[in-house]
């Protein structure tokens, strides 16, 4: 079964090593200019996160490697875990709910680190308060939802981006300055796998909950998603099949897809192995191979072909795109802050069009399999 899905064109193992500033000037779709409600601090960028968890924790971390934020405060449904995160990142204050932190004044940006399910609603809290707000990936459940916020955003005049940190690391940079520059030629073809182990014995895991967004397509499978979306065009044809657990959620998904051009996108995501984990974007003058883990800092194979056929030699050249110092969430929350203290509503690196254009063709993909949430 085919579907068309319409859309702009547009961490396992832990690396150190080469230090990486992100630019103003990346390649996207332009955002337009507005005023927000509220005067966003013009020294250190203070953060409130909202969730207590593991990415969360992360992101506090990560944000230790730069002068330019600092995490003020966090809010859980739980204040006894909202303390212990406290303790253990802190110094910060903890919040007994969500709305208490989005409305500490020592909060100028919030970062949504909740469960899937409670993305749409906690970010609709922050942009109601006039923050400007980074949503954890996936941004919402469906494309429905993420229209609505977006939406809502546009008409309370505020910021706000999906949080697909790995946009911002060094080797997915690179990766867009070679496509750009045509060093490869025309994109044929892109292909990418993300597959990680979690144990079926263990089914109150969050991943296996279809009540708080489980399965692998929403949580893996949206980095080889939106890796296919970012690079193709208008995708006209779905193809999808899948393996569903005991709790109704995809264990197993591959999908390949068509865009107007005659292009291929082949994904594969998995919660039952450790898979590959690498990717390709592959052109008529050579090919992009992103390596092991390609979603957190990694290296990049670039292989150019000699007049487009390999049979008259190959150029290859390799890019170390590590990070000094942490993981690199903090360029993330650096473009949020840059984004909304230069007036815009969204950013290039990440725009809305890429979000929603990743979010219909995981819709579609997750319709053929058989995966239903009740915000659908």
């Amino acid at each position: 079964m085919s579907r068309s899905v319409k859309g702009e064109s547009l961490p396992d193992k832990y690396l150190g090593g080469r230090g990486h500033t992100i630019g103003t000037n990346v390649a996207g779709t332009a955002a337009r200019s507005v005023s927000h409600r509220k005067e966003v601090a013009m020294t250190q960028n203070r953060w409130g996160i909202a969730g207590a968890g593991f990415i969360a924790g992360m992101f506090a971390w990560d944000l230790g490697f730069t002068n330019e934020a600092t995490v003020t405060a966090v809010g859980s449904r739980d204040l006894a875990k909202a303390e212990r995160f406290a303790s253990e990142r802190g110094p910060m204050r903890a919040h007994g709910s969500y709305e208490e932190l989005i409305a500490d004044p020592e909060v100028d940006f919030v970062y949504v680190a909740v469960p899937h399910s409670e993305h749409a609603r906690v970010a609709e809290l922050a942009i109601r308060a006039g923050k400007p707000v980074l949503v954890e990936k996936p941004f919402a459940l469906n494309a429905r939802q993420a229209e609505s916020i977006f939406e809502l955003a546009k008409r309370e005049n505020v910021f706000v981006m999906e949080g697909l940190w790995s946009r911002f690391l060094p080797h997915m940079v690179k990766l867009r300055e070679v496509v750009e520059s045509g060093a490869i030629g025309e994109i044929v073809s892109v292909s990418a796998d993300h597959g990680l182990r979690f144990d079926p014995d263990h089914p109150e895991h969050r991943l296996y909950d279809p009540a708080l967004g489980g399965g692998a397509l929403l949580d893996l499978g949206i980095y080889p998603v939106s890796l296919v979306a970012s690079l193709l065009g208008d995708i006209t044809d779905v193809s999808a099949f899948g393996t569903l657990t005991a709790t109704g959620v995809d264990a197993e998904t591959s999908a390949l897809m068509r865009d107007t051009a005659g292009r291929h996108g082949i994904i594969n995501t998995s919660l039952s192995t450790e898979s590959s984990n690498r990717a390709s974007v592959n052109g008529t003058r050579g090919r992009i191979e992103l390596g092991y883990n390609y979603m957190i800092p990694s290296d990049l194979r670039i292989v150019s072909f000699g007049e487009g056929n390999p049979a008259h030699g190959e150029k290859v050249e390799d890019f170390i795109g590590a990070v000094e110092g942490g993981m690199g969430w903090r360029f993330e929350a650096l473009e949020v802050a840059r984004c909304a203290r230069a007036g815009l509503r969204e950013s290039p690196v990440v725009p809305h069009a890429l979000t929603l254009k990743t979010l219909r063709i995981m819709d579609e993909i997750r319709q053929q399999v058989g995966v239903r949430y009740d915000a659908d």
